[in-house]
């Protein structure tokens, strides 16, 4: 009975917000908008914001979804690659005040990578080895595709998220101080091996452990449907959803994103839910490709990208940070899921956005000439190539972008420089 109510009481509330136009509600505000009462909340956010509180809530007392670790009062989940860009806002949005996961308060363990020499920490997740802030950080090796982390670890993890890898851009070069340089046989080489590798250790890891509640959320890319939605034929293609076909996808980041997702084979044949995260490129200021550019559009050196017309698969990093608990949470969600914002976006609508957003002109352009010039077929690709993604699995699941724009995104990443 007591449960009914609350399922009453939770699907009038989503009703009810459904059929609502909010406004100024401080509760909700970013920092940009809490300096001014008087301004309109995007709707949008709002509702996401109120949807995650009742939904948490909801969760908390009808016990969470099923397929956790039953066994601790905990919900614990470890990370690899926890110190980049996403891994960390992935830890801050896990580690809020009050925050759980599936009805549990959420314990997070960093996996650091040791050297191939270097013992393999063996300890369970006993209570008594974590921080005051439900914290521990361990040691894993992919020297080997077995062996990478002691069984009696795992089996005491309800997640295992693996977000390391080589950057696709950065290194050395005459233009590495902006993040980015041409592709070498020997960069190409890094990028897939630091991928395959270490996934497929997890992975064999993860089956061994014969944890089976373990579920293995990995890190893959939108640019796994190629870089071909340009100009008037990209506009016209229908945006990629997981459903797409991406067997003969071109392009050397489709090439990765296609056997690094391969590489979680073993996990999947143990019975564990895996998910590959085809993460967009995420926006903040203080990482990744926003943060190199950031600099550039604020002193007005900012323009478009050749053309301008090439699709840009963006998402805020905040987000994709929400997605990643949301994937927790969602246990129908497995496989291919696209981590990009709902609204897809050009390279010219992201360089009016940050024009917009930071005041600045926007007109000086980069040619496509140069860029080829530069950066040969790193630049062709990921540059002048486009991809147009739609997380079409997340909407379904009843996720809600606080940051669906390229605008949002944008002011959302900006509004984190000045916090």
């Amino acid at each position: 009975m007591i449960f009914g109510r609350t399922a009453m009481v939770f699907l009038c509330s989503v009703a009810a917000l459904r059929n609502t136009s909010i406004r100024s509600v401080s509760a909700f505000t970013s920092s940009s908008v809490s300096r001014s009462a008087s301004t309109t909340i995007n709707n949008s956010q709002l509702k996401a914001s109120f949807l995650e509180e009742i939904t948490k809530s909801f969760s908390s007392m009808t016990g969470g979804a099923t397929g956790n670790n039953s066994k601790s009062k905990y919900y614990t989940v470890g990370i690899t690659g926890a110190s980049g860009l996403i891994g960390t806002a992935f830890q801050n949005e896990l580690q809020q005040a009050g925050k759980t996961v599936n009805g549990k308060p959420v314990r997070v363990v960093t996996f650091r990578r040791g050297s191939e020499a270097e013992t393999v920490d063996q300890e369970s997740l006993s209570d008594d080895v974590f921080t005051s802030a439900n914290s521990k950080s361990v040691t894993w090796s992919a020297a080997s595709t077995a062996g990478a982390i002691d069984t009696t670890v795992l089996q005491s993890l309800d997640a295992l998220v693996h977000l390391s890898g080589e950057n696709i851009s950065t290194g050395q070069g005459i233009l590495a101080p902006l993040g980015i340089r041409p592709w070498t046989d020997s960069k190409k080489q890094e990028i897939i091996e630091s991928r395959t590798t270490t996934t497929t250790a997890l992975a064999n890891a993860i089956a061994q452990s014969g944890n089976k509640k373990c579920d293995f959320l990995v890190a893959s890319g939108v640019g796994v449907y190629g870089p071909d939605f340009v100009g008037a034929a990209g506009a016209s293609t229908p945006a990629a959803d997981e459903s797409t076909d991406v067997s003969s996808t071109t392009g050397f980041l489709a090439d990765v994103s296609r056997v690094w997702e391969a590489s979680t084979a073993p996990a999947q044949k143990a019975g564990n839910r895996v998910v590959q995260m085809r993460n967009g490129v995420a926006l903040s200021t203080k990482g990744g490709a926003l943060a190199k550019l950031y600099p550039i559009f604020f002193l007005g050196g900012g323009g478009i990208v050749g053309g301008g017309d090439q699709y840009f698969p963006f998402v805020s990093n905040r987000d994709v940070a929400r997605a990643m608990v949301h994937l927790l949470e969602t246990p129908s969600l497995k496989g291919p899921v696209n981590m990009c914002a709902p609204e897809p976006a050009t390279n010219a609508d992201f360089t009016a956005a940050m024009g917009t957003v930071l005041k600045r002109p926007t007109l000086l352009p980069f040619p496509g000439f140069a860029v080829s010039l530069l950066f040969g077929e790193m630049g062709e690709e990921v540059l002048l190539g486009g991809t147009k993604a739609t997380p079409k699995k997340l909407l379904d699941s009843g996720f809600a972008f606080l940051h669906p724009t390229v605008e949002d995104s944008v002011r959302s990443a900006v509004d984190e420089k000045e916090i």
